[in-house]
């Protein structure tokens, strides 16, 4: 492996706009969290204002004198155009999930409407507030906005604030996708030494099946198999020993702000992911000299970006239900603790281990079975029509990562078997490449629990890419070439033909955007819209309507002959 190549990866322009993203993300938080400890109302224009600047500052005044102009104009015209472009653009397209639309925009709207989550419930702000929809004390809402960590809440809130529509905020997404393409590809482009394999490799890591279900929706599962993967890429590039880089922990910290506050597992894996690093140094260096200072400084380095993470920017969570409920979890674990998956798998699950489940989610059908239906299992290698029409769901619960990853898995533990054998027979001191990301992602999923659920472990993707990259890089220690080949040539065939089954849900929520659109358009023109909601608790749509100057009144009833159901959307609409 190339260390010192590696120590010199964050001077390049590519990451010198990835350093950006990450400076941006941080100080969108960091701000936030400032004004609204200090009571600031109506903050976010300036929150969006300040965070776009600092990073293009700091990159400003560390510019060398070597840099051409050229190059400088590329950087920052990119990183400009992700943040002030993209959310415009996301705008056009629409979160039609239960849980985006109830609980998710909800919280975003009373953000971006003036709600300081640090001293107020949202059930004491939307009341004799007029700017939002209030939600019902039935729909419990208010359980999940007031408790559940807020990273993408407040980033979404911000974007809704520039663009007027509550979707644009879904670009989140696209720019951590972005983020993860850059790293990984400058950091195998040094490993592997070819380009084209680096590009191929990266685009794959990107495209996690998760990711392409919930690219245009506000779930954070996507998100957190991304920054679990860049929080891994940026603590590879770090030597205890060696004179810390600056710009990998200003990222570090950026990374694990919004990773620890995308959801409660989120701390429990970025936690994991650095532990798992921390006391890997200290075995590996504990005799070298010097090592008591040049640790030290580690060790508080994670002190700071941790505090920060979660006293600071986690203050509206952690800190705020350690005050209410003596339970930072809250109400996911301890005394009154909501139980939210029982009825949300398959019954007969209750009597299985955690093995069992995952083991039969993985060779079963693709399909979203529910408490009162069982999973179906079919051959590893068959694909039906059924399964793909599956994969336009965000969640779905069996088989989620796609028809064909049973056969991916299978086919992936034959080359890392092989592949990791040459690996530690010709370099057994370079191990911590394969060791931590494996343990990483096989400790975080049996902490997690419910790995039958596809969308709770994301990193459970990087398995397979990982093989891909060490069935890459051992192609040297081959006798006969051919065979490396083939088998990595049969695991990235499957892989990418499972990706491809991911396509057709892609197209047809493309094709229900441009509908909705038109939907849009046509309900601006009416006078009058007399509407219900097909599901009862799902504000979100409300917000398009609002953020489209769409007037509406709505009704407790509309007879079937009268209604016109709009489409893909929850909205019955009488027709006048």
């Amino acid at each position: 492996m190339k260390e010192k190549n590696l120590n010199n990866i964050m001077n390049s322009n590519s990451m010198n706009l990835f350093t950006m993203l990450c400076g941006y993300f941080l100080s969108v938080l960091g701000i936030y969290t400032i004004f609204q400890i200090l009571k600031f109302e109506n903050c976010l224009v300036l929150v969006q204002i300040f965070a776009i600047l600092i990073p293009i500052i700091i990159y400003l005044i560390n510019i060398k004198n070597k840099q051409s102009i050229k190059k400088i104009i590329i950087v920052l015209s990119c990183y400009l155009f992700i943040l002030l472009v993209l959310p415009f653009i996301f705008g056009k397209t629409y979160d039609l999930t239960v849980d985006g639309n109830s609980y998710h925009k909800t919280a975003i709207a009373f953000i971006k409407n003036g709600w300081n989550p640090i001293y107020e419930s949202s059930e004491k702000f939307q009341q004799g507030n007029d700017d939002i929809i209030k939600y019902s004390k039935e729909s419990r809402i208010g359980l999940w906005i007031d408790h559940y960590p807020k990273a993408t809440w407040i980033v979404a809130a911000t974007m809704y604030q520039m663009t007027g529509n509550i979707e644009s905020g879904k670009s989140i997404n696209i720019i951590f996708c972005i983020m993860l393409f850059i790293i990984a590809y400058n950091l195998l482009q040094i490993i592997l030494s070819r380009r084209y394999i680096s590009l191929i490799i990266s685009t794959l890591l990107v495209a996690n099946p998760i990711t392409l279900t919930q690219m245009f929706t506000y779930y954070v599962d996507a998100l957190m198999g991304m920054c679990f993967t860049i929080e891994l890429l940026l603590l590879l590039l770090i030597n205890p020993m060696e004179k810390q880089n600056r710009k990998v922990w200003i990222c570090l910290t950026g990374i694990c702000t919004m990773f620890v506050n995308l959801k409660y597992t989120g701390l429990l894996c970025s936690g994991m992911i650095a532990a798992i690093f921390y006391f890997y140094w200290i075995i590996n260096y504990h005799k070298k000299n010097d090592f008591s200072r040049k640790f030290g400084k580690i060790t508080l380095n994670f002190i700071i970006v941790f505090l920060l993470a979660i006293l600071f920017v986690g203050s509206n969570s952690y800190v705020k239900n350690v005050i209410d409920h003596k339970n930072p979890l809250y109400p996911i674990i301890g005394k009154n603790k909501v139980d939210i998956i029982t009825t949300m798998q398959p019954k007969s699950f209750g009597k299985k281990n955690a093995v069992e489940k995952f083991m039969i989610s993985l060779f079963s059908k693709t399909e979203n079975v529910t408490y009162t239906m069982e999973p179906t299992l079919k051959l590893p290698i068959r694909v039906f029509s059924s399964e793909i029409k599956e994969l336009i769901l965000a969640d779905v619960r069996i088989g989620g990562f796609g028809p064909l990853f049973a056969l991916v898995m299978i086919v992936n533990i034959i080359v890392f078997a092989i592949s990791c054998y040459l690996f530690l027979k010709n370099e057994k001191e370079n191990i911590k490449y394969i060791l931590i990301p494996l343990l990483s992602i096989i400790i975080t999923i049996i902490l997690i629990g419910e790995s039958w659920w596809a969308r709770y472990i994301p990193q459970l993707y990087l398995f397979p890419i990982g093989t891909i990259i060490l069935a890459t890089y051992t192609r040297k220690y081959y006798k006969v070439k051919m065979i490396n080949k083939l088998l990595l040539y049969i695991l990235l065939s499957v892989i990418c033909l499972n990706t491809l089954t991911f396509s057709y849900a892609n197209k047809t929520l493309l094709k229900s955007f441009i509908e909705i659109n038109k939907d849009l358009k046509e309900l601006k023109h009416k006078k009058s819209v007399e509407l219900k909601l097909g599901t009862d608790g799902l504000y979100g749509y409300f917000y398009n309507l609002k953020d489209n100057n769409i007037k509406y009144k709505e009704v407790k009833k509309i007879d079937s002959k009268e209604s016109r159901y709009m489409y893909s959307w929850r909205l019955e609409v009488r027709n006048k």
